[in-house]
C-alpha cells in the first residue's frame, strides 16, 4: 500500500471500532497470554508489538516490562503509537531489526492476514521464532469471517433492516462473504464496490445508519487499491506453526464471546 493510503488511514484511525479494533475480551485475552508466560519466568519481559495498536500498549504490562513497536508506515507510527517515539521501530515483520532471542513476548491484532497466504505468513512464523527467546509467545488476533458472516445477499439484507452495527462489522462481514479462500483472499476493493452497488453512494450509507461521513468516506482509500488481504482460520495458522519446521506449539485459540467474536480467533503459540 502506498505512503499516502498509510498517511490517510493514520487521520482516520481515531474512527476504527471493534471488531476491527480490539474488544475489551480481546484485551483480557492478550493479557492471559502475557500472565502465562509471567508465571511460567517470573521476571519483566522483553516485548514487542507489531504494529502500533494503542490498546496493546495499554495491557497490563507487568512491572519492568520492556515494550517496543515495529510498524512499517512512519505516517502510522507518528500519528497512531501512544508510547515514546523512540520505542516504535519502521521496519518490516518479515525482515526485523532485532536481534535473534531478544524478545519473550510479541502480540499483533488483526495484522496477520496482511500477509499473503502461505509464503508471507510462514515467513513472519519464522522470524518470529527467530526473535522469540525458547519458551517465548506470540499472541496473535485473527480476522477469520469465512463461513461465518453469511452470503453477501444476507449481509445487505440485514443492513438494510439495520442489524449491521457499524461500517467495521460491515467490512468484516463482507470479507467473510467474499473470500474464496486463504491464497486468493479478499480485496477491499471488492468490498466497496458491493457496497456502493447495493447502498448507492456513500453519503446514503452514513445518513440511513447514522454513521460518521468521514469514516463512511474512508472507504474512497480502497476503491484504487490493489491490495489483498489473507484471512487465515486460527487451525490454519496453529498447523503452519506446529509443523515440524515450525518451532512453536500451540497454547490457546481463544474465541471472545461478542457479536461476531467467532470472526476473530486470538491464537497464543509458545517458541520450542
Amino acid at each position: 500500500m502506498s505512503g499516502n493510503h498509510w498517511s490517510r488511514m493514520a487521520q482516520l484511525w481515531r474512527l476504527v471500532g471493534p471488531p476491527l479494533r480490539p474488544a475489551p475480551e480481546d484485551l483480557a485475552a492478550f493479557e492471559d497470554a502475557i500472565l502465562g508466560w509471567l508465571n511460567a519466568h517470573s521476571r519483566a519481559p522483553r516485548a514487542l508489538i507489531l504494529g502500533v495498536t494503542p490498546e496493546l500498549y495499554s495491557l497490563r504490562w507487568p512491572a519492568g516490562t520492556t515494550l517496543r513497536a515495529l510498524d512499517g508506515s512512519r505516517q502510522m507510527i507518528k500519528a497512531v503509537w501512544p508510547g515514546p517515539p523512540a520505542a516504535a521501530l519502521l521496519g518490516s515483520w518479515t525482515a526485523m531489526p532485532l536481534a535473534t532471542g531478544c524478545r519473550d513476548i510479541v502480540v499483533c491484532d488483526g495484522g496477520f492476514g496482511m500477509l499473503s497466504y502461505p509464503q508471507g505468513q510462514a515467513e513472519l512464523l519464522r522470524e518470529l521464532h527467530r526473535v522469540l527467546a525458547p519458551g517465548g509467545i506470540f499472541a496473535v488476533r485473527l480476522f477469520a469471517p469465512r463461513g461465518r458472516t453469511g452470503s453477501i445477499e444476507e449481509v445487505f439484507a440485514d443492513l438494510g433492516a439495520g442489524r449491521v452495527s457499524s461500517l467495521d462489522a460491515l467490512k468484516l462481514r463482507l470479507w467473510g462473504a467474499l473470500q474464496g479462500d486463504a491464497q486468493q483472499g479478499v480485496r477491499p476493493q471488492q468490498v466497496v464496490a458491493h457496497i456502493l452497488a447495493a447502498v448507492g453512494n456513500f453519503d446514503r450509507l452514513a445518513e440511513d445508519h447514522g454513521w460518521p461521513l468521514e469514516h463512511v468516506r474512508s472507504l474512497e482509500l480502497h476503491r484504487e487499491s490493489t491490495a489483498s488481504y489473507h484471512l487465515t482460520e486460527a487451525i490454519e495458522v496453529v498447523r503452519m506453526a506446529c509443523s515440524d519446521a515450525g518451532g512453536f506449539e500451540s497454547v490457546s485459540v481463544v474465541e471472545p464471546g461478542y457479536a461476531l467474536g467467532a470472526c476473530c480467533p486470538i491464537v497464543t503459540l509458545r517458541r520450542t
